[in-house]
């Protein structure tokens, strides 16, 4: 994905981009100071910019003129505005002259921000992957289903909400496409890896796969739709004790199921856990994930993969990583679940990195003491001191009493 962002302040376009940068880090993000470099240029061309994130005022215009010139533009993506006031009256301006969404600067929420951004790309810019109607001839007698939504979109890979011709059946497909010179050899070996290691884990918070196509140009996943959403959107505040536990314990048991398969998921995070409408929940989104005993042909080594929040100081650090990295992020979340908060924060990416290898292990308020030894063990810095596997961690559970 490419996103422009537009505004005068140097440390707010620094902020958008972390959000952006900490959600899609493959992300082209442009950005243009009109104070200092002028008037926006006609001749600039936005076919390729997905989104453009604007601040106001910009260039000391306190009208939305900047924003109706580039609203005015044939070529022009959706925008999302970020103003200095919060203001009901800006906020419906604003809208009518063209924004796709209102955020007062000082009250961005990164999940509020990162779902708006999915929303403006869900269905309008779908990937040129053909006709509407994809014909999958490994899936079920080359049965044909048709494109509903965009659920995701990267820079190379994107996620379809896809149903069969007559609407009974949904699922969702992963579609990879494949630009040799784009550097993308080894990400589309890593795609067709994930489509290996999760097809063979039969597990009922594992998501289920499906099938795989393999086109010239294009590889495609079908697996299992989860329609009830992700855990990040329901961390708009602390979880109940109990409901923290049975995700802990559900999450636990997937972790489990894949480390026997000797897979690490290496980016566990909220964004990839998703909800059945059974309430049950899956791990999705192995697109980091590694074999154990894969060699590091295909992943690299020294390289630093996953999302900094819930990043193991091991794997911060570039360093080799095992089942106890991910436990490591496993206990990040239920201290969010717990709490609404994060364990580490700081005012950029290798701010939370350190912190995560040299920040005091957070303590619970004395209502959640119940959960506190859990937490020290799975927080710990030292994976020695760590729950030395998922197992461990599902008897730990067992013996947590909630008053």
């Amino acid at each position: 994905m490419r996103f422009l962002i537009i505004d005068d302040d140097a440390e707010y376009r620094q902020a958008l981009r972390y959000h952006l940068e900490v959600e899609w880090p493959d992300a082209a993000i442009d950005e243009y100071q009109p104070s200092s470099a002028g008037p926006f240029p006609k001749t600039l061309e936005l076919d390729h910019v997905d989104l453009i994130l604007l601040g106001h005022p910009v260039a000391n215009d306190d009208s939305l003129g900047f924003l109706r010139r580039l609203r005015a533009r044939g070529d022009c993506p959706p925008v999302l505005l970020f103003a200095v006031e919060s203001d009901e009256f800006l906020a419906v301006d604003a809208l009518k002259a063209g924004a796709a969404n209102f955020f007062p600067k000082a009250r961005v929420k990164h999940q509020r921000l990162i779902d708006a951004v999915r929303g403006e790309l869900r269905v309008d810019r779908l990937d040129p992957t053909g006709s509407l109607l994809v014909d999958h001839r490994v899936l079920n007698g080359a049965r044909k289903r048709r494109l509903v939504a965009k659920l995701y979109a990267g820079d190379l890979t994107s996620v379809y909400l896809a149903e069969a011709e007559d609407g009974a059946e949904r699922i969702a497909l992963k579609v990879l496409r494949h630009v040799p010179d784009a550097g993308a050899s080894r990400l589309f070996d890593r795609f067709l890896q994930e489509y290996e290691i999760i097809a063979r884990i039969a597990h009922p918070n594992v998501v289920r796969i499906f099938d795989l196509g393999v086109a010239d140009d294009h590889a495609y996943i079908a697996m299992e739709y989860l329609g009830a959403g992700n855990l990040a959107e329901r961390l708009t505040e602390a979880l109940p004790p109990a409901v923290v536990l049975d995700y802990t314990r559900q999450i636990g048991g997937a972790l489990q199921a894949i480390h026997t398969a000797g897979v690490l998921h290496r980016d566990l995070k909220p964004a990839n856990i998703m909800f059945r409408d059974t309430a049950s929940l899956a791990l999705i989104d192995f697109g980091l994930a590694k074999q154990v005993r894969l060699q590091a042909a295909i992943t690299g080594t020294g390289q630093i993969f996953g999302t900094p929040y819930y990043m193991s100081p091991e794997q911060g650090h570039a360093e080799p990583t095992d089942e106890r990295s991910d436990l490591y992020s496993l206990g990040c979340i239920a201290h969010e679940m717990l709490t609404g908060d994060r364990p580490f924060t700081a005012s950029s990416p290798m701010g939370v990195i350190y912190r995560h290898a040299n920040a005091p292990r957070p303590r619970l308020h004395r209502d959640l003491t119940a959960f506190q030894p859990v937490l020290d063990r799975l927080l710990a810095i030292d994976r020695l001191e760590r729950y030395q596997s998922a197992a461990e961690l599902l008897d730990a559970l067992e013996a947590v009493r909630l008053s």
